[in-house]
């Protein structure tokens, strides 16, 4: 078994006003925190991962496939590999976690300080 605390957990900025906590990383799945800013953007893009997640803070509006939600917390949604989809915090910012499969080996890289290069 492996753990760790989340004010521990490694990290990076994957845009402005954005900070991704890795939480864990498995053989099959990476689970993150993203603690974004009032405002902050997640600009489009896609990866091959599936990718679900769960607002408990804030807010914001996430688009994912061409449609467009609010979102607020308590709500959660599964995004598809290969979906293109983005999200830009609420005036309140917002606390989200999400878990990938397959595991997210750029987010490990990237918060492990070696690099990596996507949202």
């Amino acid at each position: 078994m492996e753990y760790r605390r989340i004010d521990e957990a490694p990290g990076f900025h994957p845009a402005e006003g954005v900070y991704l906590r890795l939480l864990a990383d498995g053989k099959r799945m990476t689970l993150v925190r993203f603690d974004m800013e009032p405002g902050a953007v997640i600009p489009p893009h896609s990866h091959p991962h599936e990718q679900a997640g769960v607002c408990v803070r804030g807010g914001g509006v996430l688009t994912s496939g061409g449609r467009s939600i609010e979102v607020e917390a308590g709500m959660a949604w599964v995004i598809p590999g290969g979906e293109e989809h983005s999200f830009k915090a609420g005036e309140g910012g917002a606390v989200i976690y999400e878990a990938f499969s397959p595991p997210r080996e750029d987010y490990l890289e990237r918060a492990l300080g070696q690099g990596g290069s996507s949202p």
